[in-house]
C-alpha cells in the first residue's frame, strides 16, 4: 500500500461507517423504548446480518411509480430503501476492500465515489423514514441475528 493512499482507504471505511451507524441507531430509537439499553441493544447488531438483509432489499424488483417489489415476501419498498439497501451492500464491500486488500491501489476518485454514495443513502433516508415499511426493514436488520428456538 502507498502512503498516499491512506486517506482514501480511511474515507471509503469511514463511508461505510457512517451509514452502518446511521441504521443501527434509527433501529434502536425505534425498537428499543429504554433509552439506557439502547447502546447495548446497538452493539448486538452483525454486519453479516445486515448485509444479507439489504442484499435482498438490493434484489427487489423494479414496479411502476419508484416503488420495487421483494422478491420473498412480494412487499412494496420505495425506491429510496432500495437505493439505501444497494449502497449499504457496495459500501461494505468498498471498505472490506480498502481495509484489507492492500495490494490493490485506491485513488483519491475511489474515496470521493464511496463518501458520495453514503451521501445519497442520507438523503434516501429522510424520504424514505418516515414510512411504515421502512420500520420492517429496520426491524430485520436487528431480529435476523436472534436466533430461532425450538
Amino acid at each position: 500500500m502507498k502512503t498516499v493512499e491512506a486517506p482514501s482507504r480511511r474515507a471509503i471505511s469511514t463511508a461505510y461507517y457512517a451509514l452502518f451507524h446511521l441504521l443501527i441507531h434509527e433501529a434502536t430509537i425505534r425498537l428499543v423504548q429504554v433509552d439506557d439499553i439502547r447502546p447495548r441493544v446497538a452493539r448486538t447488531f452483525d454486519h453479516n446480518i445486515m448485509r444479507k438483509v439489504c442484499q435482498e432489499y438490493a434484489t427487489a424488483t423494479e414496479e411502476e411509480g419508484e416503488q420495487f417489489r421483494l422478491k420473498i415476501t412480494g412487499i412494496l419498498i420505495p425506491k429510496g430503501l432500495f437505493n439505501i439497501a444497494s449502497t449499504f451492500v457496495a459500501l461494505q464491500e468498498a471498505r472490506i476492500q480498502a481495509d484489507y486488500n492492500l495490494l490493490d491501489s485506491l485513488s483519491n476518485a475511489d474515496a470521493l465515489l464511496n463518501v458520495e454514495r453514503a451521501e445519497a443513502a442520507f438523503e434516501d433516508w429522510q424520504r424514505v423514514e418516515t414510512q411504515a415499511v421502512t420500520n420492517g426493514f429496520l426491524s430485520e436488520l436487528w431480529c435476523r441475528g436472534i436466533p430461532k428456538r425450538g
